[in-house]
């Protein structure tokens, strides 16, 4: 039985007809397979902000969060995104559970730092407890799982999706770390490139040929090949099919991270 993080980010969500098609593609899976769905939602987070005419800026992907924010973001995450999710998943018959990172403290975080700079609650995470992920797998649930955590203190905290899937993955030695994005896969110069070492993804940062959100994304496949999990795809959503062609191999149309 392999065990597969799936990471889904927010555009994805809001795509038309796709967490149908999600729903259908994790039933396919299921018999050789214990799915984990880690997501984001990047875009619901901006339009709540926006109602409360809250600006916001990013730090290398980062959304530098305040106090307030950081209600809004567990508001959306946890709750509109997170439900949306596992409703979708039980209308194809797929029984699925969700909570948070911070859930029977899945997620332990502490505040980031870019480049020294303080960008208010936003989390790393320090320690995985794997349990109620273990319990949804002896239970035949699918857990689809916020990426929103707490500390030690307490505090509520942001974490990217991008790296909580990583985390996750590399706890639960997991065989395939599949993040779909709302591009093809690691554009260069235009072109989705097939194959990326990690050895490369720093320069290419520095080199400006990675940026935004994809920079978290590629350092959490990166760090996820160096400690253990055997493959991380970046791949766009090419309808129901899109994770089995990843997992056997078919008609991968993605960026492969590897050593």
């Amino acid at each position: 039985m392999g065990t597969i993080v799936i990471k889904i980010g927010g555009s994805t969500v809001d795509a038309a007809g796709l967490l149908r098609e999600l729903g259908q593609s994790i039933g396919a899976i299921l018999e050789n397979n214990f799915p984990v769905i880690v997501h984001g939602g990047g875009k619901d987070i901006a339009r709540q902000l926006d109602l409360l005419n809250k600006e916001f800026t990013f730090a290398e992907g980062m959304r530098v969060t305040d106090a307030q924010m950081v209600n809004v973001v567990q508001m959306v995450l946890s709750g509109d995104v997170n439900k949306r999710i596992v409703n979708a998943l039980l209308m194809e018959n797929v029984n699925a559970l969700g909570f948070s990172g911070v859930d029977a403290g899945l997620f332990t975080a502490s505040k980031m730092f870019v480049k020294g700079q303080d960008i208010g609650f936003v989390g790393q995470i320090d320690t995985v407890n794997s349990g109620i992920v273990d319990f949804c797998n002896q239970s035949k649930l699918i857990p689809v799982i916020s990426p929103v955590s707490r500390g030690k203190d307490g505090a509520i905290y942001n974490v990217n999706a991008d790296l909580a899937a990583g985390e996750l993955a590399m706890a639960m030695k997991a065989d395939d770390l599949i993040f779909i994005s709302d591009v093809p896969g690691v554009l260069i110069d235009g072109k989705v490139k097939r194959n990326i070492r990690t050895s490369e993804i720093e320069e290419l940062i520095t080199a400006g040929q990675i940026t935004g959100g994809m920079i978290p994304k590629l350092r959490s496949a990166a760090g996820a090949v160096q400690r253990g999990v055997k493959r991380v795809h970046i791949c766009g959503w090419n309808g129901s099919q899109t994770i089995h062609n990843e997992l056997t191999g078919g008609e991968s149309a993605g960026t492969v991270i590897h050593q």
